[in-house]
């Protein structure tokens, strides 16, 4: 689950002007980047979600008994049932990066 092209390039800006960190000055902060990506993938998601969210590209996790699915506003794109909310974290963020680096 990681962010490539733009998306990537504009979640790091992002990443280091939110607030997640502090407010700083735009500086591209090689460890707070890396940090960020040593982080695991279940603490990574809230964090990717608030940056979609900021850019309009909502997305959310449905449940249904076991199963999650993953529905993506922007593009009506929602995925088949999953079997693990892992699974769908993985999907969500995949696709929403997908979506991102098309606009």
């Amino acid at each position: 689950m990681e962010l490539t092209g733009k998306c990537k390039e504009d979640f790091e800006k992002w990443l280091l002007y939110s607030g997640v960190y502090g407010e700083y000055e735009y500086h591209l902060d090689e460890d707070l980047v890396s940090h960020f990506e040593n982080l695991k993938t279940s603490m990574k998601y809230g964090v990717y979600v608030d940056f979609f969210d900021s850019v309009d590209i909502k997305i959310s996790m449905n449940q249904y008994n076991k199963d999650f699915w993953v529905d993506i506003q922007k593009t009506f794109f929602e995925s088949d049932i999953l079997l693990t909310r892992a699974e769908a974290r993985i999907v969500a963020i995949e696709k929403a990066n997908e979506i991102y680096n098309k606009i």
